[in-house]
């Protein structure tokens, strides 16, 4: 997996970035082969915005989460992701369900 953090009008601290690495790590169980994830934390007023763009698998998610706290953002940024992934694998099983029914 390839992980890349970036930080905007935020300090980049380590607790962050090791936060983000083994939340991120959740995402590989989607994916057979390799996955590119960026992140990009920002602050605006007294919101703590987290960005993250995931490419794998001719597959492109985008999640974006936004509250007063960062680890809430972030795990809702993920949430938003893995929602999506759910989705997309259920549309691939049913195809497949779909296209093994005998036709009459």
């Amino acid at each position: 997996m390839n992980l890349n953090i970036s930080f905007k009008h935020i300090e980049s601290e380590e607790l962050i970035k090791t936060f983000i690495q083994e939340k991120s790590e959740t995402l590989k169980r989607y994916f057979d082969g390799r996955i590119s994830v960026a992140w990009t934390l920002s602050s605006e007023k007294q919101n703590r915005i987290a960005h993250c763009h995931l490419v794998g698998n001719e597959m492109d998610y985008f999640g974006e989460g936004s509250t007063n706290d960062l680890k809430a953002s972030i795990g809702m940024a993920l949430d938003k992701i893995e929602k999506q992934l759910r989705k997309h694998k259920e549309i691939v099983k049913d195809h497949l369900h779909k296209s093994r029914l005998p036709t009459t």
